[in-house]
Order: structure tokens, then C-alpha cells, then sequence
């Protein structure tokens, strides 16, 4: 009789750490798996300078130097945010100019 409480004792306590060890996350992921594997949607346009003097952009981490009545081909990340990397005549630096949206997908965008 001790001999069979001697080897039960045991292994109720294994088994009742296996089946917490069962329940638990074997990995500790912070962002969802499914924003890992996403892919963002690249946006082709264009912009067109329509004033008289040359636009100087930032276009994410990109500068662009936007020369008076050029257009200009993109192609960006949906999401990016376009802003006046210096002050014109009619933006002053540091204004949102837009926000790349899968809607500019092929058309052009003028600058006035």
C-alpha cells in the first residue's frame, strides 16, 4: 500500500503540470500574425506642379524636388503622407499636402 502512494504521489503532480503546460502559449507574439504577413498596396499616380516656382516635398522619408509645371510619376505605400519640406508662396512648410489612398490609383494630382 505505501509503495502505491509512493509512485501515485508523483505522478498526479507530472500530470497536473503537463496539463497546465498544455493550456500554455508556446509563443509570445505581440503583433497579430496576420499583420505580419500583410502586404501594403502601392499607389501609382502623379503629381503636377501647376504654380510658378519649384515645390520641395517629402514624401515619407524621400525628399522630391518638384520643379514649376513638371509632373512627377509615384509610386507609394498606401498611407504615406506627403508634406512642404520647405515654405512656398502658397504652403507653408511642414503643411499636409496629402495622404497616399488606394483612391489616387492611376490618376494625377495637382499641386495649385
Amino acid at each position: 500500500m505505501i509503495r502505491r502512494s509512493l509512485f501515485a504521489t508523483p505522478i498526479l503532480v507530472a500530470c497536473l503540470f503537463a496539463a497546465q503546460a498544455l493550456y500554455a502559449s508556446p509563443i509570445n507574439m505581440i503583433a497579430p500574425t496576420n499583420a505580419m504577413f500583410a502586404r501594403t498596396k502601392t499607389v501609382k499616380f502623379q503629381l503636377h506642379n501647376s504654380t510658378s516656382s519649384p515645390m520641395e516635398l517629402k514624401a515619407g522619408d524621400k525628399v522630391i524636388t518638384l520643379k514649376a509645371g513638371e509632373t512627377l510619376r509615384l509610386d507609394l505605400a498606401a498611407g504615406t503622407r506627403i508634406v512642404t519640406n520647405s515654405a512656398t508662396a502658397t504652403h507653408p512648410a511642414g503643411s499636409l499636402v496629402l495622404e497616399v489612398s488606394s483612391g489616387f490609383d492611376g490618376s494625377t494630382v495637382t499641386l495649385n
